[in-house]
């Protein structure tokens, strides 16, 4: 078979046409459940079931093998014992199938015969030219083209199109794991690539390196398989969009769990921390900010700089926030004397930063419009490059006001901002989450994320100045 260019994954994530390998049982098999979520997610491609024991699935006809398919076939998914899994693959590259996802877990990461059973998925990568994700993954999930190769029972529905590729070494970032729905979280893609056999994480970025709708990248890294192409790959985002590293085997139990884990090596942890710094990539520290710092760079402008000025509705929140803005790199913005002027009329109390909503809005008649015009003020100043605003939303009849005060401030959002809820219901919090998103606003539930996330955004702005006048 000729080999395909191995930077084109598109038939990963859009594929026309998909072979299911696994147990059709209703009900209980993993090939069944993998051809109802597809049809649940609106995939809108050719599926066909593969499976010895079965004549049909969910009205579908099924096939004994992928060679029974007398159409073109370009994608499969393999979830079948590992014993079984070279000898499909094989069938597969012999049909022309472009990329196979390898559901099937204990190969490398278990020793023994699975080791075996991994190499020889590796030689027949290697010999035809078709490409592989996993072994030991949940694969991939699209929301544009609805195409998710997640074989367990998904109770989510409408998950929001975003630009953020959301790419690991684990199943924690598949559909299954995170409620991607509530939260509202901005996903372009999913991908695991689980033991990469032969598709790595330098192949992924390379990749998302050249699509125009990821905005953003957050990796989940447990070790670079080619160090040389890792670094080439990562440089290559960077100059384009920013590339957020979440790295584990810090400690010395970390780096033991990772090989029985994924089969990985962990490497000298200090030189890839010299390397994530060294290409631009941003570190991240915890699975929290791996969700959601991304968010920022979903849908709003990079900052012109690190000049931050923080809104809240509590004096002692905005004092103690000040300490998380500082060690994230931004610096307190110095408001003009025009807008210190400004926000004294508004409330003689005000003209410093951080602003103190509490005291304004418990004593104005429309509380609404004066939060807007505070909120507005500070936007407009000249000193602030990106804003953090707290914003109280405690019962439900408040969602529908805030949102209006943001639509009018529509206007004012050249300026980077990061927005925080808080109140006594989550459902609430998740609504007004839900509706800020989708008018492109990042928006936490935690205010320390927010500001942290502005601090990202700041640093790779900085990156990114520095590479287009080098």
């Amino acid at each position: 078979m000729p080999q395909q260019d191995k930077s084109d994954l598109r038939a990963f994530f859009e594929p026309g046409s998909v072979a299911v390998f696994g147990s059709l049982r209703e009900g209980f098999g993993l090939g069944y459940g993998m051809v109802r979520s597809l049809r649940q997610f609106g995939y809108s491609g050719k599926i066909y079931p593969v499976s010895p024991f079965h004549s049909e699935v969910v009205g579908m006809k099924a096939y004994s093998s992928v060679e029974e398919v007398t159409e073109p076939v370009e994608a499969a998914i393999v979830i079948t014992p590992p014993p079984t899994v070279p000898r499909i693959v094989q069938q597969c590259a012999h049909k022309g199938v472009k990329a196979v996802i390898i559901v099937s877990e204990n190969f490398a990461e278990a020793g023994g015969d699975g080791a075996k059973y991994q190499r020889q998925l590796e030689d027949i990568a290697r010999r035809t030219g078709i490409r592989i994700i996993g072994p030991n993954t949940v694969g991939v999930f699209n929301p544009a083209t609805g195409f998710l190769t997640n074989p367990y029972i998904i109770v989510q529905d409408k998950i929001r199109q975003g630009g953020v590729a959301y790419c690991s070494q684990t199943g924690s970032v598949g559909l299954a794991a995170k409620p991607l729905e509530e939260r509202s979280y901005p996903v372009r893609l999913l991908c695991d690539i689980g033991n990469k056999c032969d598709v790595d994480e330098s192949d992924v970025l390379n990749y998302l390196a050249n699509d125009h709708k990821t905005k953003a990248v957050a990796m989940h890294l447990e070790n670079a398989r080619d160090g040389r192409r890792f670094i080439e790959a990562a440089r290559r985002v960077v100059a384009r969009k920013p590339l957020l590293i979440i790295k584990g085997g810090k400690s010395e139990a970390g780096a033991e769990a990772m090989v029985s884990h994924t089969g990985s090596l962990a490497g000298n942890e200090q030189v890839y921390d010299a390397v994530i710094k060294q290409v631009g990539a941003l570190r991240l520290s915890s699975w929290e900010e791996y969700w959601d710092v991304p968010r920022v760079f979903n849908s709003q402008p990079l900052p012109r700089g690190n000049r931050v000025a923080i809104i809240t509705g509590s004096g002692g929140l905005g004092v103690t926030v000040i300490d998380t803005a500082v060690g994230s790199g931004l610096v307190m913005a110095k408001f003009s004397a025009a807008t210190q002027k400004r926000l004294k009329k508004l409330f003689r109390r005000l003209g410093g930063n951080p602003v103190d909503l509490g005291p304004v809005l418990s004593v104005a008649e429309d509380p609404f419009t004066k939060q807007r015009q505070i909120i507005e003020a500070v936007l407009e100043d000249e000193n602030v490059d990106c804003v953090a605003a707290s914003i109280y939303v405690g019962f439900d009849a408040l969602i529908h006001y805030i949102a209006e005060t943001f639509d009018s401030l529509k206007k004012h959002m050249s300026k980077t901002i990061a927005i925080h809820l808080y109140g006594m219901k989550t459902q609430v919090l998740e609504e007004m989450l839900r509706q800020l998103e989708a008018r492109g606003l990042p928006t936490y539930l935690d205010f320390d994320l927010a500001v942290k996330s502005l601090g990202f955004a700041a640093r790779y702005s900085g990156i990114r100045m520095g590479l287009e006048q080098s």
